[in-house]
Formats: C-alpha cells, structure tokens, sequence
C-alpha cells in the first residue's frame, strides 16, 4: 500500500514539474515558442517572466526598490518575434494600479499609442493585458516613450550650436553619469531657472521642456529681447540613473529627487544646490522657476495668496495671456501654500520667495499639442517677465 501510495505521489510530482510553466528572472531573456521577451536595454523594466503560453507571458512589474514610490508603474521591453504572430502580455502590479496606456516602436525611436481595443484592465487596475500584432522584426512596448540620456546629449549639443547658449557641465550623477545645462547670457544679473526629468517616467513633461527651452532660445523677436534681459539656465535631465534604469521614481541612491531640495543629500539635488551658492555669490537674481513634469492631467502646482510671491499675481497674469492662445490645450492653475519644504519648488520660493511652479503636462496629452503649448507659454511668460523687470525698475 505504501509503495502504491509513493508510487501515486511520484506520478503526480512529475506531471506538476511537465505542466509547471517556464519562469524566467529579470535581466534574462523569456522565450516562449513564438517570440522572446528583452530587458537588456537602457530604460527597460520587466520583471519576472512567466510563460502561460506559446503566445502569451505573464510579467511582474515592481518598482525599482522597497522604499515609497509614487505610483508610476513603468515598464518596457522588446518583442522580438520567430514568426509574424499575436503576442499577449499580461503585466501584474505588485500593490499598484496600471496608470500608461502601452506605447509601441520598431526602432526605439518613434512611437505610436497601442490601439485602446488592444489593451484589457482589471476592474481594480492590478492587471493589465495587452495584445500586441507581430510581424518578423523587434518591437519596443514601453509605458512611455524612451527618452534616453543619449538622446538628451545629442539634444543639448544641437541646442548648444544653434543658439547663443553655452552646454556646461552641472557634475555628475551616482553612477557617474554627465549631467549638462544649457546656459544663455550668464552675465545677465536676472535668472529664469528651469529643471526637468527628476522623475524617470515623466516623458510628456520632457517634451514639453524641450520645446519651452527651444523657444526661449529661437531667434524671435521676444526671445532676442528677453536674453538681453535675463540670464537662462536650463537643466534639463536631472536623474539620468533613474531614466537608464528604467525606475519609477527614484534615482540610483532610491531617493526621490523632488523630496530632497534643502536636504541636498543625493549628488544631483546637491550640485544644484551648489550652482545656486554660486549665482548667489555672483549677485544673481532667480526671478523665476519651473519644474517639469508629468501627471494625469495638464496642470500647474504654484503659490496661493498665503505665500505672496515677487512679483506679486504673476501665475494669473501668466495664465491669462496664455488661455485665450491655447483654445485646444486644457490646463489648469493647482496654487496652494507649498507646506512640503524638500519639493523643488516649495524650496526654490523659501529661498528666494520668487514664482516658483511645477509645471505638469499630461500623461496622455497629445505630444505635438504639449509642444505647441510650452511654446505659447515661453512666449508669454518672456513677455511677462520682461514687463515686470520694467515695473521693478
């Protein structure tokens, strides 16, 4: 009985070892028998792979580290097909919610949304399952575009030729990554300060950085004007550790950057922190900040009428020359008193007590509008500041 017994339990232990499905970590390629999953690449995130079937995988995404994370559930990887197919990719969060609708690419380089019908969510958003068309080359999915460190390198040396600012060297990052600014009439005594990427996946904000950097330095009549007025420093990609690692929100030391204004712990905060002490020691004058960044909504966080800024009203004046422009780009004013003291821009007013703003574009919003809009709010908010240095005067 007994040996009948083992034999029945070995059976049945075999068949669970024939039938288990195959379970490969991150960072090692998951085959199935119609195409393979890849994370070795700058920005991917997958997880643990499961295969379910020759057709479909079952991927945990979790954040880069136990620590809190503001849910951003990134992911990406690559397809890489053995025959034209359907790949079914079903992403489990781990205590969170699936927030970006799946972006697609053949190269890496351009980008398309993947049709709605072709992407299934929970009821309580902790399952995701995307269906993705096959043919016989590579395709990238990804929560948002990838807009790698490379990228930011050829962007601000292009920049850096064809306008009358400078590419300096800001340091360094933990893992030793350059991180660059752009810098325009640095002997102008005025400053308008702009920083962007301190959260990896906040790609929409990026574009609309660029786009804003871009117009303040055309070779337009307003932007002519304002550089001979102010001084312009533009950091555009804080956290290059955090965008090559593919994290959700923090940087390679698992900090948040935008909690560590003041503290100035982590090597990136704490260089900029440094470049303030030198404009400060040079007589310079920040008249205007602008954080970059990206949420589930075009919205901007600044100062209520608890913490009056200099000069006073300048969000209301902002905002109402640029709506009447932006007929097709919906935003909206978030003030309030800024009580969190390491947040950039809650930093950046108590240090100078000047208008001081996240500015966040949409997780969703239609790229080229996102670029358009930083464009109509540069070319307002050059007019303005110029308006108000005269006032001052």
């Amino acid at each position: 009985m007994f040996r009948k017994a083992a034999s029945v339990t070995l059976v049945l232990l075999l068949g669970a070892c024939v039938t288990q499905a195959p379970v490969f970590d991150a960072g090692t390629p998951c085959k199935t028998a119609s195409f393979t999953v890849v994370d070795g690449f700058g920005g991917a995130r997958r997880g643990r792979c499961e295969v379910v079937a020759a057709d479909h995988v079952r991927l945990s995404i979790r954040p880069e580290d136990a620590g809190y994370i503001n849910p951003s559930p990134w992911y990406s990887f690559q397809l890489d097909p053995f025959e034209a197919t359907t790949a079914v990719i079903s992403l489990h969060y781990t205590n969170h919610k699936h927030r970006y609708i799946p972006k697609i690419s053949t190269d890496s380089l351009s980008w398309s949304a993947l049709d709605e019908k072709n992407v299934q969510v929970s009821d309580d958003g902790s399952l995701a399952t995307i269906i993705v068309p096959l043919g016989t080359d590579a395709v990238w999915v990804s929560a948002q575009e990838l807009v790698m460190p490379a990228i930011y390198e050829v962007w601000t040396s292009h920049t850096a030729e064809r306008t009358d600012a400078e590419l300096e060297l800001l340091g360094y990052s933990m893992a030793e990554q350059p991180i660059r600014y752009l810098v325009s009439n640095p002997s102008a005594k005025d400053v308008l300060f702009l920083v962007g990427r301190q959260h990896p996946p906040e790609v929409s904000g990026a574009f609309g950085f660029f786009s804003f950097t871009e117009t303040l330095l055309a070779n337009t009549e307003v932007a002519r004007r304002f550089r001979t007025q102010f001084q312009i420093i533009a950091i555009p990609l804080l956290n290059p550790d955090g965008v090559l690692d593919g994290n959700w929100r923090h940087n390679r030391g698992s900090t948040d950057l935008n909690r560590d204004w003041g503290v100035f712990k982590q090597p990136e905060t704490r260089m900029v922190g440094e470049l303030l002490d030198r404009l400060d020691a040079e007589g310079k004058r920040i008249r205007v900040f602008l954080d970059f960044h990206s949420t589930d909504r075009n919205v901007f966080y600044t100062q209520d009428e608890t913490v009056p800024t200099d000069p006073p009203n300048f969000f209301e004046r902002w905002f109402s020359r640029a709506a009447p422009r932006l007929s097709d780009y919906a935003f909206t004013n978030d003030a309030g008193p800024g009580e969190n003291p390491v947040v950039g821009k809650n930093y950046m007013y108590r240090r100078y007590g000047v208008p001081s703003a996240t500015y966040e574009v949409g997780d969703e919003t239609d790229r080229e509008a996102a670029r358009q809009a930083a464009a109509v709010f540069a070319e307002e908010l050059m007019g303005l500041m110029l308006e108000t240095l005269a006032e001052s005067r």
